[in-house]
């Protein structure tokens, strides 16, 4: 299976990767790597921030894992235009990008959101993303 990692650099991106490589599968990381770093054996690794994710062409992808976003609710408060940016925008291109070329999307939420999405930026927006996500799934006649 041919598969991309949004913050695939990250430290879940990573664990993600070399367990999927593991696996045999091909795997395609995009990370702006603006926090995290990291490399694993067999992965490619492309710099690019997700808001410009429609840049790749999705069309030999099966799935994709998006985990990229800015993540901890101190440093929300203190940019939280950046998070909006990041955790909003950036899935709103995500789920459009998966749209287009028709690749299954698996979301990394939050756990924060559940408690109150209103005690923090980071926490509203990951509930944002997770909003995004649902209206963007394609409906199946079924309830």
């Amino acid at each position: 299976m041919n598969i991309l990692i949004t913050g695939g650099a990250g430290f879940v991106g990573i664990n993600l990767s070399k367990r999927l490589r593991h696996e045999g599968h091909s795997v395609f990381s995009v990370d702006d790597y603006s926090v995290g770093n990291y490399r694993t054996h067999g992965v490619s690794y492309r710099k690019l921030s997700v808001e410009n994710i429609m840049s790749i062409n999705g069309s030999d992808i099966d799935v994709c894992f998006h985990l990229a976003a800015l993540s901890r609710i101190q440093p929300s408060f203190e940019n939280p235009s950046k998070f909006f940016r990041a955790n909003v925008c950036g899935t709103e291109a995500v789920c459009e990008w998966a749209r287009v070329y028709n690749v299954k999307l698996v979301y990394s939420g939050s756990s924060s959101q559940w408690h109150d999405p209103f005690r923090s930026p980071y926490a509203l927006y990951k509930k944002m993303g997770e909003d995004i996500c649902k209206l963007s799934v394609k409906p199946t006649g079924q309830i």
